[in-house]
């Protein structure tokens, strides 16, 4: 399935904001917002945009992010789908990635602390010990999002959204997190509309969303993309690091952001110490990439393993988002 150039635009500029106002995005693209408003719900229909989503720091809510990493075994389609149907139900994962290569199945899961989290892990092993093979977990230390560059950019610096272990806890009352939990999945939801469903005025609404957004608990607003329909791939590396400085971590960080086709850079406790993100054409491009930093930062990096990702079912930054 084709974009036309104005399609690319609009995508482009929702990354970056998909909260924008119809008459802000037209101005950019140079369309009036009543185009501008078919041209995203065509995108929608056609499956372009599966969601609207909300970036909201957990952290700040006092969550810590981890992953668990599945080698699978004795598998069978409704074993599978038992599996699936556990993790999407279970209101602690909020991200599932079906994937091939190194691992089959990553989980990500938000926990208040080490015991939450262990709870989870017995609860797995207990309904499906027989059918893994081989397990990791890591701790997600920080995360930094990068607006998607390789269907259409310009010469801006990339749009950045980060949050980590540098973020504390904030404490939020129950209309914070009903806000939270309606937003995250549905970005462009209208003001009005959320001031309807929490039975409090638009003013209320507005200013806990500016307060949201300054004290850093919503980092930015995006969207899931299906880049199969583009004929692009989702790829993970995970980047085991070595010789290992601030400075070093950061030069390296710092280009994977100027690669357009770097979604996501994840620093991580675990086996490996970096998990990088990429859609791209197809494998041959992925690994030139990935062997290009390889290559350029041999000093630091002493290998990578990797996945293709076939679906992303499950996606959330806020427990119990509706």
């Amino acid at each position: 399935m084709k974009l036309d150039l104005k399609d690319k635009k609009i995508l482009f500029e929702l990354d970056k904001n998909s909260r924008i106002s119809l008459s802000d995005l037209g101005r950019k693209v140079r369309l009036s917002k009543e185009v501008v408003f078919h041209r995203i719900n065509n995108l929608v229909e056609r499956g372009f945009i599966l969601r609207f989503q909300t970036v909201i720091s957990t952290y700040r809510l006092g969550y810590q992010s981890y992953k668990i990493y599945f080698k699978l075994q004795n598998m069978t389609q409704e074993i599978r789908k038992q599996i699936q149907e556990f993790f999407m139900k279970h209101s602690l994962v909020y991200w599932i990635g079906n994937c091939q290569g190194r691992w089959d199945l990553i989980i990500a899961s938000w926990s208040r602390n080490i015991k939450d989290f262990g709870d989870l892990e017995d609860e797995i092993l207990n309904k499906f010990s027989n059918y893994i093979l081989e397990k990791e977990v890591t701790i997600s230390r920080k995360s930094v999002q990068y607006n998607r560059r390789w269907f259409y950019h310009d010469k801006l610096e990339p749009v950045e959204m980060s949050y980590g272990e540098d973020l504390e806890e904030i404490k939020l009352d129950e209309v914070d997190f009903e806000i939270l939990k309606n937003i995250a999945n549905n970005a462009r939801i209208k003001i009005t509309e959320l001031a309807k469903k929490l039975k409090v005025s638009v003013t209320v609404v507005r200013y806990r969303l500016k307060q949201l957004e300054k004290n850093k608990v919503i980092i930015g607003y995006k969207y899931a993309l299906n880049p199969r329909l583009l004929n692009y791939e989702t790829c993970k590396s995970f980047v085991f690091l070595k010789n290992i400085t601030a400075e070093k971590k950061k030069s390296l960080i710092n280009y994977c952001k100027l690669n357009p086709n770097i979604i996501n850079t994840v620093q991580t406790i675990g086996p490996w110490d970096l998990e990088i993100e990429l859609e791209v054409e197809n494998f041959e491009q992925y690994y030139q990439i990935m062997n290009e930093i390889q290559e350029k930062f041999n000093e630091i990096i002493k290998s990578y393993e990797s996945v293709l990702f076939s679906s992303e079912p499950k996606q959330s930054f806020v427990p119990g988002a509706y």
